[in-house]
């Protein structure tokens, strides 16, 4: 469960993701928003799963979810999928008249830290794609400052910091940086 947000900004997200996470994506966007009406009892499906992975956590705000924001992500995710010439039957049609019903927040709880955090993962992920798709200052923005733990989203980097700093030291002399 993850929605990858490198850029504060929905579009900008979902341009620079590799297609592997953008068409996933667009169905984890969709699941979050699900567990927010299963969370607000508006959707009785019987499913119970991911109520707290912290990224659902995160999103849902003690109770008064960024729906707006979730969306957001969501449907730039949609359009990039099919701007790049992929078939897309995901929607929110099923739901929508379901998510005006909840009590929401506006804004992100996305901040810079979170961006950095985002891109860090993501080089690690898949450095041939994510090397060009930063800028030079946004990789050594990464590769130059120290992780900092965030629940759901790089915690795995602090389950052995000797691999991650393996990693680090091979993206910097792969790419001369």
């Amino acid at each position: 469960m993850q929605i990858f947000r490198p850029y504060v900004d929905w579009s900008r997200s979902a341009a620079v993701l590799d297609d592997l996470r953008l068409g996933k994506q667009r169905v984890e966007a969709k699941q979050i928003l699900n567990i927010f009406l299963r969370k607000a009892g508006l959707l009785r499906d019987g499913l119970s799963g991911w109520f707290n992975h912290p990224i659902v956590l995160l999103y849902y705000n003690g109770g008064r979810p960024y729906v707006d924001d979730v969306i957001g992500m969501f449907n730039a995710c949609v359009r990039e999928w099919v701007r790049r010439g992929k078939q897309s039957s995901i929607n929110l049609d099923d739901v929508k008249h379901l998510l005006d019903q909840l009590e929401k927040t506006p804004g992100t709880p996305i901040t810079h830290l979170h961006e950095i955090e985002y891109r860090r993962i993501l080089l690690l992920k898949k450095p041939s794609h994510y090397i060009k798709a930063f800028t030079e200052e946004e990789v050594r923005e990464v590769l130059e400052t120290e992780p900092i733990r965030m629940n759901g989203i790089n915690s795995w980097i602090f389950d052995d910091m000797p691999r991650y700093r393996r990693m680090v030291k091979k993206l910097v002399k792969i790419y001369s940086l």
